[in-house]
């Protein structure tokens, strides 16, 4: 009989913490990892969990690997990606180079990379003018790897000659959103677009074959 109501008593006792584990009336907040089955406007569905996503967790997919915790009254929050097995490296895209009438790479290169955190986009572009690099004419712009928002963003740029270097600042601006122009100094001491015209590449002329165009940007994504 002791042995029996023993028994019991440990029966009950481990279906109270059983029941307990899964009401977070009783256990208080929770966190755990969960995969994403579907994305919603601004939550994931995670099996039976539908959890809210911070701001930062952007660029939700399907098979994430996520973590979601739960508050003490049963709410859910997905706080976002966890780490994969590699950092998240840089993208590569190819910016786009526009004119009057545009310009056209030909043996030259011209590279992008880019890398996205939440609503933050940093990147850098490289051109290199070839020997039948065709630069077209008018304001030249290169094209972002995705829309700007927020304010008008001021970042550093490079033009690298045989014999030269001048700095100048490319501009990004929400009024004109998927592109940036580089302004250089002029004779003046004034910035100006980088153009076409003669003396408007750089201070020290047009561009050349063998010149280089570097530039750095951070913006708001839109």
């Amino acid at each position: 009989m002791t042995s029996s109501i023993a028994d019991l008593a440990d029966a009950i006792r481990l279906q109270a913490v059983t029941a307990g584990a899964a009401e977070p009336a009783v256990r208080g907040a929770d966190w755990q990892t969960a995969t994403v089955a579907a994305v919603g406007a601004g939550t994931v569905d995670c099996g039976v969990v539908t959890a809210r996503c911070l701001d930062s967790y952007q660029d939700r997919a399907v098979g994430d690997r996520v973590v979601i915790a739960q508050s003490g009254n049963g709410n859910w929050i997905c706080l976002g990606r966890t780490a994969g097995t590699t950092e998240q490296a840089f993208v590569s895209y190819t910016p786009t180079w526009t004119g009057t009438s545009n310009p056209s790479i030909g043996n030259g290169t011209l590279q992008g990379r880019y890398w996205r955190h939440g609503s933050n986009i940093t990147g850098i572009i490289n051109l290199t003018i070839g020997s039948t690099t065709s630069l077209g004419s008018g304001n030249y712009f290169w094209g972002l790897p995705t829309d700007a928002a927020g304010l008008i963003g001021v970042c550093p740029a490079q033009i690298l000659t045989s014999s030269q270097r001048w700095a100048g600042q490319c501009i990004i601006a929400p009024s004109d959103t998927n592109r940036l122009g580089v302004y250089m100094p002029s004779a003046g001491n004034n910035g100006e677009l980088i153009r076409t015209s003669a003396s408007k590449a750089s201070p020290n002329g047009a561009f050349a074959s063998g010149d280089q165009l570097r530039i750095s940007f951070q913006y708001e994504a839109a």
